[in-house]
């Protein structure tokens, strides 16, 4: 099957339910332990009422007009009184069966789900989280998709499929009782039958799950026409008679296929209650023959042992959530125990010296996923500490990756990177991370208070207050702070009580004092990358002319597009194809006549002739 992810998600392989058994029993011993106990019970239990009320029925013939004391009363009432003693345990287990499953599945989801968070976040570099197939993995493993099935939901779907076989099995043994060859006999047919009906069952799902793409098509052709963005087009255009008409041809097209294994599915079920009907309706026959002749001592209790055995077997021959939540949540199950279990990764002990200085690019070299297109072809680049580098360049020219490689997410497939002469490598990535503060274009956006998305700059500092405030003022944040419902506490996000949404452009000023928050507690690199994207001209301005300031003793590399606006960097380096094709100052750049000065002049004729 295809799901969201664009992966096969076929109904779960066999050897998956019993590792999610043995992962439950080492996560949660105790509540698996009583789960499995509890299944037992609530199976078991309605075998005995079976026996005991074939024991009563046997009972109540002998005492016939004998009235009702003496001791063949006496043993009917007894039966009577185990009869609801294992009717109230039927409850109890399976209410408890049902509880502890729950709670068993629930655990289960959120330790899985830590095992694919702690394996998605022990790598230091990030590009594995940009990998298509492997956000698709972690989609899977979190059982997100058309149906949504979360690991823990096939433990909850075993422990009830567990009650039910139990049960078959113990009927399928008193049947055995009653005449040797008709338990074996029933119990396999039926089985046969179950998984027949699981396979048709789960066909039919797996084939609406096949065109959950198409499917969501036709919805939006459906719903385009009161959609508020398009809904004024749509009515101009007279665009309404064409989407309901491509809508329903697109519904019935790709529902064709989903109707007829619905269909498939529909006439095989009525088929199997027309055949075990006839086959119940034999073993009554048999059974009541056997009674009534008291054939090898068969008696009236054994033709109502074997009648209601026949009819708890009956319980198997359905297909349901169960099976659902066994195939689709053992598949997620799979995806989550296929991540390697990892310790969370060891940050860098506070005070521990990293590496600092210089930062040298020698033939650094870059391919997103390992592809044969380079993005970077052997970057040679020395930076020396305190220094401020503009990089510049056209839209895909590599800058960013160049920034990324820089600041440890991502390792080169070529080249090496050293920071004072010490190799940026697996082993000390997380330690020169620490040192390093960004402004990306796709910053992040918390929906946290203020404080914390500012003091996540330095968070072994967040209680310094009056370094918050400095760096919001800094950026131009802080007449902001103090206008918010709850000042420096407000939840930056309005899906939460006393919450409020940000602008653009403030979401982006909290991202700078984010990095200068950082900065302020020794962070050595700043990276800035297009940091003023969402900034009104005005702000943008006074954001360069104070940015050499602010950043003052620290290393910066500053990216932009806008040749404009890093004229008063010490240092400019231009990328063109992911290499550098000139570096130097500003004014030596301008000087040079080159592909700097004439992007620069183009840029500046532009916004000549806008102005004017």
């Amino acid at each position: 099957m295809t799901t969201d992810t664009g992966r096969s998600a076929s109904p779960v392989k066999q050897w998956v339910m019993p590792a999610l058994v043995r992962y439950s029993f080492v996560e949660a011993p105790a509540v698996s332990t009583l789960t499995a106990l509890a299944a037992v019970l609530a199976g078991a239990a309605p075998v005995g009422i079976t026996i005991a009320i074939g024991e009563l029925v046997d009972g109540l013939a002998s005492a016939a007009g004998k009235g009702t004391s003496g001791p063949v009363a006496d043993e009917c009432f007894r039966w009577v009184g185990v009869i609801v003693l294992l009717f109230l345990v039927t409850h109890l287990a399976e209410s408890a069966r049902s509880a502890l499953g729950r709670a068993l599945g629930r655990r289960v989801t959120g330790r899985l789900g830590e095992r694919v968070m702690g394996a998605a976040s022990e790598p230091a570099t990030v590009g594995h989280l940009e990998d298509s197939a492997y956000l698709g993995r972690i989609s899977r493993a979190r059982g997100a998709g058309t149906i949504d099935m979360p690991p823990g939901e096939a433990v909850f779907g075993y422990s009830t499929r567990s009650t039910l076989w139990v049960t078959a099995i113990g009927s399928a043994a008193l049947l055995t009782g009653v005449a040797w060859w008709l338990g074996p006999i029933v119990f396999v047919v039926f089985t046969l039958l179950h998984c027949r009906l699981v396979r048709n069952y789960r066909k039919a799902v797996v084939e609406t799950v096949n065109r959950t793409t198409e499917l969501r098509r036709t919805s939006y052709l459906r719903d385009v026409s009161i959609t508020s963005g398009a809904a004024r087009e749509v009515r101009l255009f007279g665009l309404a008679g064409f989407f309901r008409e491509a809508y329903e041809a697109g519904w019935r097209t790709n529902m064709a296929e989903v109707w007829r294994r619905r269909r498939e599915h529909d006439l095989f079920v009525v088929v199997v209650v027309l055949l075990t009907g006839a086959a119940v309706a034999l073993v009554f026959c048999y059974l009541a023959y056997r009674a009534a002749s008291r054939a090898d001592g068969t008696t009236v209790g054994d033709l109502a042992i074997g009648g209601l055995a026949v009819r708890a077997l009956m319980q198997v021959l359905r297909a349901d959530e169960d099976d659902l939540r066994m195939g689709f949540g053992g598949k997620a199950a799979g995806e989550a125990l296929s991540f390697p279990a990892v310790e969370p990764a060891a940050e860098p002990p506070p005070g521990e010296p990293v590496s600092s200085g210089t930062i040298a690019c020698e033939g650094l070299r870059f391919s997103y996923g390992g592809g044969a297109g380079e993005v970077l072809h052997g970057i040679d680049l020395t930076v020396p500490a305190g220094q401020s580098l503009a990089v510049v360049g056209l839209n895909g020219a590599g800058k960013t990756t160049l920034a990324r490689l820089v600041a440890g997410l991502d390792a080169a497939s070529g080249g090496s990177l050293n920071i004072g002469g010490v190799p940026v490598d697996d082993a000390g990535r997380r330690g020169w991370q620490r040192q390093v503060v960004a402004v990306f274009q796709d910053f992040g956006r918390y929906e946290l208070t203020v404080r914390d998305n500012i003091a996540f700059g330095s968070l072994l500092h967040a209680d310094d207050e009056d370094g918050l405030r400095a760096v919001a003022r800094q950026a131009g944040l802080l007449d902001f702070i103090e206008r918010l419902p709850d000042g420096w506490d407000t939840v930056m996000s309005s899906g939460y009580a006393g919450g409020v949404d940000a602008s653009g452009g403030e979401w982006q000023r909290i991202a700078i004092a984010r990095a200068l928050f950082g900065l302020r507690h020794g962070a050595q690199l700043l990276i800035m990358d297009e940091p003023a994207a969402s900034l009104d001209p005005r702000a943008e301005a006074r954001l360069y002319d104070t940015f050499h300031e602010l950043t003052a003793g620290a290393t910066t590399i500053a990216i932009s597009h806008r040749f404009a606006t890093v004229r008063k960097a010490e240092r400019v380096v231009v990328l063109d194809g992911g290499r550098i094709v000139e570096d130097g100052t500003h004014e030596h750049l301008l000087a040079a006549d080159s592909r700097y000065a004439e992007l620069f002049r183009l840029q500046a004729k532009r916004f000549e002739e806008v102005a004017s």
